[in-house]
Order: C-alpha cells, then sequence, then structure tokens
C-alpha cells in the first residue's frame, strides 16, 4: 500500500499536471527513446548490436519489452520502473526478518521511499531503480544461505548492468571455503559465455562497443567521462583526465575496498556497502539514481539512528542540486557551474563515505542473534 500511494500518486501527477511543464522546462526525458526503440527492435526481431546500436548489457534491454509490449506509452514505463523499489523492498523484508522483523520491516519502508528510486522510477523515467534491483540481488540470495545460486544470480545480474559485476568479488570474499570461492568462479565464467556468446557470435564487432564504453574508451560521442562524477566536473572544468585514468583510478580504489573487506572480515552486506560507496566516490560516469544502492544499505542502520536519516536528507539535496547544476540547461545559468556542481557534489560524497565510516562501526540487525 505504501508504494501504491507513493508511486501511484507521482505518476498521476505526472501524467496529468507536471508533464508538460517538465518536458517545457528540461526537455523530453532523453533515455525514454532508447529504452522504446530497444524494446521494439527486439520485439520485431531484430539482434542487439548488430542491427541497433546499443552500449548497455544485453539483459537489461529485454527488461524494457513488458511496458512496450503493453503500447510503450511514458507512464507505462513509469508504472514497470515503479514496481521494481517495491520487490526490493519485499525481498528485504522477506530475507532480513529472520534477523530482526521489527527493523526489517522498517528498513524494507524506507528502501521503497527512497527518493533517488521515487523520482527516477516515475518523473524521471529511468531504469535505476531495475539496477539497484538487480545489483542487491545476489547479496539477498546469499544472505538466504543460498551461497552457490547467489554467484549464479550474480552474473545474470552483471549482463543486466556491468555494475553489478562489482560485487562479485564481495560474494567470494563472503564465503567460507575455497571450493566454494572456486566452483562460484565456473559459474560466471560459464553462464557469462552462455549469455553474451550467443550476441558475439551473432553480431561479431559490433558488440565491443558495450565493453569500451564500461570500461571508459568512451561513448559514441568520444567521452570518457559522464554525469555528475566529480571527474567528469573536473573535465568540464579544462582538466584533462583520460580514460585511461580514469579507469586506473577506479581499479586501484575497488582492489583496496576488496583488501579492506577481507582484513576486517567484514559481512556481505558491509562489504558490498564498502566497495559500492567508493566506488561511486571515484568512477568518471555516475548519475544520480546510482545513489538508490547506498541508501538502501544505510537503512537497516537508519532505522536504529535518526542521525542516519538526516544525513541521508542532506546527502540527497547536496547530489541532486549538483546534478541539476550539472545539467547544460541549468548550468547555463551560473558562471563557473561546473565549479558549483563539484563542490555539491563533492560535499553529498563526503557525506555518504562518512555515512559509510558509520555504519561499518555501528551494530545493525546482521548483529543480533539470528532466530
Amino acid at each position: 500500500m505504501l508504494s501504491f500511494l507513493l508511486y501511484g500518486s507521482f505518476i498521476v501527477s505526472d501524467v496529468f499536471l507536471f508533464r508538460g511543464w517538465i518536458d517545457a522546462t528540461f526537455g523530453p526525458t532523453p533515455d525514454l527513446g532508447y529504452y522504446q526503440e530497444r524494446a521494439q527492435a527486439i520485439l520485431d526481431g531484430l539482434i542487439l548490436y548488430k542491427d541497433i546500436d546499443v552500449e548497455s548489457p544485453p539483459l537489461i534491454n529485454y527488461l524494457f519489452v513488458p511496458p512496450q509490449l503493453f503500447g510503450g506509452e511514458a507512464w507505462m514505463f513509469e508504472i514497470w520502473f515503479s514496481l521494481f523499489p517495491l520487490f526490493t523492498g519485499l525481498l528485504m523484508y522477506t530475507i532480513l526478518r529472520k534477523w530482526n522483523e521489527h527493523e526489517a520491516f522498517l528498513a524494507a519502508c524506507l528502501a521503497i521511499i527512497c527518493p533517488y528510486a521515487l523520482i527516477d522510477a516515475t518523473w524521471g523515467i529511468q531504469d535505476e531503480p531495475i539496477v539497484a534491483f538487480f545489483y542487491l540481488l545476489p547479496i539477498f540470495v546469499f544472505l538466504a544461505g543460498r551461497i552457490k545460486t547467489s554467484a549464479l544470480v550474480g552474473t545474470i545480474a552483471a549482463w543486466v548492468k556491468l555494475l553489478q559485476a562489482l560485487i562479485f568479488p564481495n560474494l567470494l570474499i563472503s564465503m567460507k571455503s575455497n571450493k566454494d570461492r572456486i566452483f562460484s568462479v565456473l559459474i560466471g565464467i560459464i553462464f557469462s559465455l552462455c549469455i553474451i556468446g550467443p550476441f558475439v557470435l551473432a553480431s561479431g564487432e559490433s558488440i565491443t562497443d558495450l565493453f569500451q564504453y564500461y570500461f571508459l574508451g568512451g561513448d559514441a560521442s568520444g567521452n570518457t567521462s559522464g554525469g555528475m562524477s566529480l571527474i567528469n566536473l573536473l573535465v568540464k572544468g579544462g582538466f584533462e583526465i583520460s580514460g585511461t585514468m580514469g579507469l586506473t583510478i577506479t581499479i586501484i580504489a575497488l582492489f583496496i575496498s576488496y583488501c579492506l573487506a577481507y582484513y576486517w572480515k567484514l559481512d556481505i552486506w558491509r562489504s558490498a556497502m564498502l566497495t559500492t560507496v567508493i566506488f561511486l566516490s571515484i568512477y568518471p560516469m555516475i548519475r544520480l539514481g546510482y545513489f538508490i544502492i547506498p541508501f538502501t544499505f544505510f537503512t537497516i542502520w537508519a532505522v536504529k539512528n535518526r542521525w542516519i536519516i538526516v544525513r541521508l536528507i542532506a546527502m540527497y539535496a547536496f547530489l541532486f542540486a549538483g546534478q541539476g547544476i550539472e545539467t547544460d540547461e541549468v548550468g547555463a545559468l551560473f558562471n563557473n557551474s561546473w565549479l558549483i556542481a563539484f563542490v555539491l557534489v563533492l560535499i553529498g560524497l563526503l557525506i555518504m563515505l562518512d555515512t559509510a565510516r558509520i555504519c561499518l562501526k555501528s551494530k545493525c540487525l546482521f548483529d543480533d542473534v539470528e532466530r
């Protein structure tokens, strides 16, 4: 009911009140056309990467088919995207309630009302709620005790969005035996070949755009950074930062996060949280919607500490303002808009990192005795 009332209200207000104003003020939602085009191409029997240019992993495009099948209107995509925060909350409560049912329920409710997810699923019409769900899915499966299955789910999730591959090492670190680790790596390799292999055979060299984009070789316009990342804002300010440098910094930061998770013997929730916040602070291509993920991680501490909620509100305010000024339409209104956006985003990221620091040191439901 919470999800229905909240997301339903935003969808109805968008359709009947705000869509015209949003399109006139900020321009039509840029990604909706891509979702519709790729979903329709699949329905028409076209081959991704060969018959249509695609820079995203294959499976995410098939997740655009259901709303397109029902007409492909903007509001259909809003309804579809709004289901995934609900799925995240339901799964979160179902898995975590064995530690503490009351706190699991409250955390799931917070995950559903996450402002990043609410805006992206409705007015923004962005697929980040789907990305966040699949990012967290293998962690929930792991917490449910399905260790080997989590590796399979993690592999599938990585081909929904390569971002999900970040936490595969966290799964391996949290496993108790080398036998499970070896088996999981084999699962990852075999199922990755089964998923991407047919597209490689069908499209040939065209699929290299996918890997070039995610490994910062540049998009169709040659950009090696994007969005509200600190590196992209520095590039907008005239600093020269190559894709190779950005990739190198990201790899080093990720390696440090995995080493810390192993050295500190973190559980899978804390381990994945640490890797995620470090990655989002460094990677040269990020969007506001990606912060659904750390927000969800923080919820299990927020239900015990209201100051965490205050921090989450402040983090959202600074990041939202930073992304808004980063856009060309709003940035044109300010002198040195890149610098203003840089400061705002930096403050938001520092709040996120400090919140993660507090959470790593504080107890949560995982420290309760499992019933």
